[in-house]
């Protein structure tokens, strides 16, 4: 990792606490503009005790954007870079470090540009946050089409548990292996069965429930 900084982002120092428990990467990121100009913004990224099984955690180290869900920084300035099933964070892959410095480059370019523009629209994809994200993002992997997401949303949760050989739920006279099964597989992987509890367990209590957008 050291070598990666030294070569890609040499603003950046490799701090530890005291007892060396706890280590971040602190330092400017330099924002060139098309002009010559250059903006430096003070980051902080923290790595978890499981590093690399988890990404680590970039923040606004002097506040130097302001903080609010439409430009995706939490209150204690943390960049909120993606959905977290979006993440691109691969633990056995050499280069994922380099990447996600890389998507910090990306995140602050947006925020510069949001700023320059008004703050009219976010200059990227996004989702929304919270369990509202969860759900756009699960309908975007069912194709946008709610009818289909209203009636696999209990099997998602596990409310419904259709077997293999049934008609699919979404009403497509479709055997449910042929049809939705390995995507609801995917969906309840890429979430994880945890997060989808916690979400949604007031959500839909009975099987006819749905998502409430």
């Amino acid at each position: 990792q050291q070598a990666v900084v030294d070569q890609h982002y040499p603003g950046l120092v490799f701090q530890t606490d005291n007892e060396g428990l706890r280590m971040t990467l602190e330092g400017d990121f330099i924002l060139e503009a098309d002009c010559g100009v250059a903006t430096r913004i003070r980051i902080r990224i923290d790595f978890r005790s499981n590093y690399p099984a988890s990404e680590p955690i970039a923040y606004d180290a002097a506040g130097h954007f302001p903080t609010g869900l439409d430009r995706h920084i939490l209150l204690d300035g943390q960049f909120c870079l993606w959905l977290p099933p979006c993440s691109p964070w691969d633990e056995d892959d050499p280069n994922s470090f380099l990447r996600f410095l890389d998507e910090v480059t990306v995140f602050l370019e947006r925020q510069l540009i949001y700023d320059a523009t008004g703050g009219k629209e976010w200059p990227g994809p996004q989702y929304r946050h919270g369990k509202y994200g969860y759900l756009d993002f699960m309908l975007s992997l069912l194709g946008d089409n709610e009818e289909h997401f209203q009636a696999l949303f209990p099997v998602i949760l596990g409310h419904l548990r259709p077997e293999r050989n049934e008609l699919c739920p979404c009403g497509s006279q479709r055997k449910y292996k042929r049809c939705h099964s390995d995507l609801v597989k995917d969906i309840i992987h890429r979430i994880g069965r945890e997060r989808l509890t916690k979400l949604f367990e007031d959500a839909a209590s009975k099987e006819s429930a749905g998502p409430k957008f």
